[in-house]
């Protein structure tokens, strides 16, 4: 299947998926169609703004749109609807806003200062401009130089 064609059942799945999430008082964070294994999936990763996801949140979008979805791709696949989970990505420059203060990791199109991977705390974000504080380190990174982001777990942190 064409590249094309993935992206435009990612454009359609957000808008049938999104009149349910925002129903339900949920936010997408990411969907994705893809084949992992010889399987074909759609993962529709789902957040509340100041909760924590649940499996009947899954499960309730999942109902929803399953029949939408069927319609929409004509091939056998599976659906998963799911938290991001601990270490979830970042994908908008309103996720690089509120989560200034937590550590990241990004992956950048490319280089600066000699690396293309880099590991630090969002200090802010402000006019396209993720400022990122690596060990002391102030980076001023472009948004649009972003290739994947996603916060960073640590086990001493709970």
């Amino acid at each position: 299947m064409e590249k094309s064609t993935k992206a435009n059942i990612v454009e359609k799945l957000w808008e049938l998926t999104n009149p349910v999430t925002s129903e339900f008082g949920l936010d997408i964070v990411d969907i994705e169609y893809l084949q992992d294994g010889g399987y074909w999936y759609v993962r529709i990763y789902i957040e509340k703004p100041d909760a924590e996801i649940t499996l009947v949140d899954c499960a309730n979008v999942s109902n929803r749109i399953e029949e939408k979805v069927d319609a929409l791709i004509d091939r056998k696949f599976f659906l998963e609807v799911s938290s991001p989970g601990i270490e979830r990505p970042l994908k908008s420059e309103k996720d690089f806003i509120r989560f200034a203060g937590e550590k990241a990791r990004l992956i950048l199109k490319h280089k600066l200062e000699d690396s293309r991977n880099w590991t630090g705390e969002i200090s802010s974000y402000e006019n396209g401009i993720i400022y990122l504080d690596v060990e002391g380190k102030k980076l001023e990174i472009p948004f649009n130089e972003v290739k994947k982001a996603n916060l960073v777990f640590e086990f001493g942190d709970f």
